[in-house]
């Protein structure tokens, strides 16, 4: 009975439990055909809106199409022009590198030549002083002979007769003589061996001096090296970086090179003017000056002239005077000998007045010229920098070449320097402004020392005028925002190095 009880109750669970799952998968199925036809529904709804949406007509496709490719192009135009200033920027300090690199170079060079003098000097020192050393034995050895000599003959009886042993009284004064030279020989020994003592002394000292300057060379030397080999490697790895951009770098070039050819040109043109205009000058003021001194002689003749005439008149007048008959010829005769030598005295009064206030000559302007030109030239290597603050050698004066870039091949008429924000271009030497001209990129101004000529350019805005009178160190103008400036000096037509006249 119980188990019959017990099977009744397994399967009314059972049958319960199917009937739970029957009503859960209805469920879910009505669930999942909800969300079906939601979805049918949504499709249906966008199609409708889709189709409803107006289709954009084949201009405004044109004018969309236009617009993304001037947004590309500009894109382009923007990374194109950064890149091109990266690049330039990136030349610019491999130039300056390339510079510093030449300097080192010559610092270092310049320390090798000493160092291999002061070794030089160092074993002259040594030879010295072993033949110092081998003397002061030398005589050494005389004065320890000597001493002993004296020694053995100490005694005063063993003086006295050497002395009176003598065979007549000849002998007996050379005998005494020579004790005395011989005392005195032996002083000088003394004094001898102490004089190399002291030469060998201060050869020592010198040494020691020397091979302490040799030491400080080499460490000086050393250091100069490694900072070499680290610039040397900075530049390659700024060469290698610019190598991977070469079409950029001939751009750049060939445009640095047509920008300064145009201002060489405009350079070349201004100089030649003022060549022109002063020999035109100068041709004017010798003129002038020709022109002053016939005048003065011929005033002079003029009065010679007069002077002489008046003298003939005057002696003429005196004659009749002497031979007239009456008293009445002879005093009228008198009277014209009277006004004539008062005339003639005059004209010499007018003379030495003329002689005596005659100005002294001026010095013409060729004169003052070459004056200041030898003052100038007086200076070489000792003339200011044309930069304010500190500055940054990117170009020196000819042709600049670059290891590892046959590209870079950049020829310059001058100096090309970088300075700091606010730096000015400034005179270097005492001078008249010839010329001030302004170019699309900056001012050039021109000023002449005598015969020698400074151009400064690459300023905004120039603080003087053509024909002032400038001092050295005097500012010329403020540089622009790249805070370069490039400077040209010149022999009238000749091209000079600055970097030979500048003191740096």
């Amino acid at each position: 009975m119980k188990k019959i009880c017990f099977l009744l109750m397994v399967l009314m669970c059972f049958g319960m439990s199917s009937a739970q799952q029957r009503k859960t998968q209805t469920r879910r199925k009505t669930t999942t055909t909800q969300t079906q036809a939601k979805k049918k529904t949504n499709k249906k709804t966008t199609t409708t809106k889709k189709k409803s949406a107006p289709k954009k007509s084949e201009k405004e496709q044109l004018q969309d199409k236009r617009k993304k490719i001037s947004q590309n192009i500009a894109a382009q135009k923007k990374r194109q022009v950064e890149l091109e200033r990266n690049v330039k920027k990136r030349m610019q300090d491999v130039l300056v590198l390339n510079n510093e690199i030449s300097e080192k170079r010559k610092t270092i060079d310049s320390i090798n030549s000493d160092i291999t003098h002061l070794s030089a000097h160092i074993e002259e020192l040594d030879s010295q002083l072993v033949i110092l050393h081998q003397e002061l034995v030398d005589r050494q050895e005389r004065y320890a002979k000597s001493m002993r000599y004296m020694y053995r003959n100490r005694k005063a009886q063993n003086r006295i007769m050497f002395v009176f042993s003598a065979k007549n009284v000849n002998q007996m004064y050379r005998r005494m003589r020579f004790m005395k030279e011989y005392a005195t020989y032996q002083r000088a020994q003394g004094e001898a061996v102490k004089q190399k003592q002291a030469q060998i002394e201060n050869k020592q000292e010198e040494l020691k001096n020397t091979k302490s300057e040799k030491t400080t060379l080499l460490n000086r030397g050393e250091r100069e090296r490694q900072s070499l080999e680290k610039q040397q490697s900075e530049q390659k790895k700024m060469v290698a970086s610019l190598q991977k951009e070469q079409k950029t770098v001939a751009n750049i070039i060939a445009q640095q090179q047509k920008e300064e050819a145009e201002l060489d040109a405009r350079i070349e043109r201004l100089i030649a003017e003022e060549i022109a205009r002063e020999k035109a000058r100068i041709e004017a003021e010798k003129r002038r000056k020709e022109e002053l001194a016939r005048k003065k002689k011929a005033e002079e003749e003029a009065r010679k002239k007069r002077i002489a005439e008046a003298k003939a008149r005057e002696e003429r007048a005196r004659e009749e005077a002497r031979i007239a008959k009456n008293e009445a010829e002879k005093k009228a005769a008198r009277e014209r000998a009277k006004a004539a030598e008062e005339e003639r005295k005059s004209a010499e009064k007018e003379m030495a007045q003329a002689r005596k206030t005659t100005p002294e000559p001026q010095l013409m302007a060729a004169d003052v010229d070459a004056k200041l030109s030898g003052s100038f030239a007086s200076n070489k290597g000792k003339l200011p920098m044309p930069i304010t603050g500190p500055y940054q050698v990117v170009r020196g004066f000819g042709s600049n070449v670059v290891d590892g870039m046959s590209n870079v091949h950049l020829s310059s008429k001058g100096l090309h320097l970088k300075g700091q924000p606010g730096a000015s271009a400034r005179c270097v030497f005492d001078g008249q402004v010839t010329k001030v001209y302004a170019t699309g990129k900056g001012y050039i101004v021109m000023v002449r020392h005598g015969k020698y000529i400074s151009v400064y350019s690459g300023m905004t805005n120039v603080s003087v005028t053509a024909g002032q009178k400038v001092k050295t160190n005097q500012a010329l103008g403020k540089l622009g925002p790249t805070n370069m400036m490039q400077f040209q000096l010149r022999n009238w037509t000749d091209l000079l190095n600055p970097l030979q006249w500048l003191r740096r």
